[in-house]
């Protein structure tokens, strides 16, 4: 079978349309390509279709479970060369590696393989709110510069080109949705004469993102809902600035001037590197996430120096630091374009739907005991991504205005 035939199918079967001679064609091949290395076959054969992030294998067994509950999903008896009827079933093989497989090619987003008696139903539940829900859209490139004197910029509708001039730089917005400060501010040094550091404070909102290159040449991603408060120019033997919310760094390199993050009484402290900081007011814990060089992470009289592949878990009511091994993919999921759900309850998931679509969520019930796994892009339509959750677990949607009402 050729991989594009291959993927189709699988394609199709994922989403619930393909017919049953399709199905019985994918099936067969599946059957037919080996025993104990049916997974692997899959692997081989399909890696390299891959058009987006991969699904993580913490729900595989769940959805094993849940495929061999449902009737559906066995297919009528084939006819083998032998004369013999052969009844193929889903979970014939060696399903866990299998399921692992089949996620990664579910590009649509969420994992889609629960189909339970309500699913019509609570889908068109959703869909049916169509019209409500027109004016949610996908966040964007949207922020609030506020200057030195108060002045605030709408970044969204400001003009591409020079938006202000400080004691130290101009301020420019770019042609790809970027605050930058001129080179003369990317020297670190503050022109002559001047006595004063000024700050600026970058602003997200809920369904909004932004970049700034800080005025030593420090990149910064701000996801939705947050800020960072910096100077014009960065002064004397260290750089500082604030941060709310999550960001992502590329420091500029100077082992003269350390730079330092603060959040509220947790400060981490670099050199030159890259990092992700989530620090959400609404959150109980604050995490930094290293990629590339090396930070240290302090609270009061606590300190914790991180390597690359780390994290650092600060609890909000607590001193105590926890590192362990960082999943890379999951901190940077958002800067990358996309939600990843790592068994992750439902609360937590509509925090970030909140924040990135602009909606309140209100709950009818208690789903503390479901949880959820799957990738979703971030410019999807929330209907998609409400109704695929709908599909891997026991609860529903309705959507009135901008306001998410989750029911069981």
């Amino acid at each position: 079978m050729k991989k594009t035939r291959l993927k189709s199918l699988l394609h199709q079967y994922l989403n619930n349309t393909i017919s049953h001679a399709d199905c019985i064609e994918l099936l067969n091949y599946i059957n037919n390509s080996g025993t104990d290395n049916i997974a692997d076959v899959i692997n081989q054969e399909l890696f390299s279709l891959k058009e987006g992030p991969e699904f993580r294998g913490e729900q595989s067994q769940k959805v094993l479970n849940r495929i061999k509950s449902d009737p559906r999903f066995a297919v009528k008896p084939v006819v083998s060369q032998t004369g013999q009827d052969n009844v193929i079933k889903l979970y014939q093989r060696s399903w866990f590696k299998i399921a692992v497989a089949l996620l990664v090619f579910c590009t649509a987003g969420v994992l889609i393989l629960n189909h339970r008696n309500n699913t019509v139903k609570t889908s068109n539940k959703v869909a049916n709110d169509n019209q409500k829900s027109a004016i949610i859209v996908p966040g964007s490139k949207k922020a609030i510069l506020t200057m030195a004197n108060g002045k605030t910029i709408v970044l969204a509708s400001a003009a591409n080109g020079v938006l202000a001039k400080t004691g130290a730089s101009n301020v420019l917005k770019t042609h790809n949705g970027q605050i930058v400060y001129d080179l003369n501010a990317a020297t670190g040094n503050s022109p002559v004469g001047a006595t004063t550091i000024s700050y600026n404070t970058l602003t997200t909102p809920r369904g909004g993102e932004y970049q700034v290159v800080l005025p030593d040449g420090t990149k910064v991603w701000l996801n939705a809902a947050s800020s960072i408060t910096y100077p014009t120019a960065f002064t004397g033997n260290e750089r500082r600035v604030k941060l709310s919310g999550e960001a992502y760094f590329e420091v500029a390199k100077n082992k003269e001037k350390p730079f330092y993050v603060s959040i509220n009484n947790v400060q981490v402290r670099v050199l030159g590197t890259h990092f992700n900081i989530a620090a959400y007011s609404d959150d109980d814990r604050i995490t930094t996430t290293l990629l590339e060089g090396s930070v240290q992470v302090t609270k009061n009289n606590t300190l914790s120096l991180l390597k690359p592949g780390q994290q650092a878990v600060v609890s909000n009511s607590s001193d105590q630091i926890a590192v362990s091994e960082a999943n890379i993919d999951d901190a940077m999921a958002w800067k990358n374009g996309y939600f990843i759900f790592n068994d992750d309850n439902i609360t937590g998931i509509m925090k970030k739907v909140s924040r990135w679509y602009n909606v309140d969520v209100e709950y009818r019930g208690n789903y503390n005991d479901q949880q959820f796994g799957g990738t979703f892009y971030r410019s999807k339509s929330i209907i998609e991504l409400l109704d695929h959750l709908q599909k891997i677990g026991k609860l529903h949607f309705t959507i009135s205005g901008r306001r998410i009402i989750v029911m069981d």
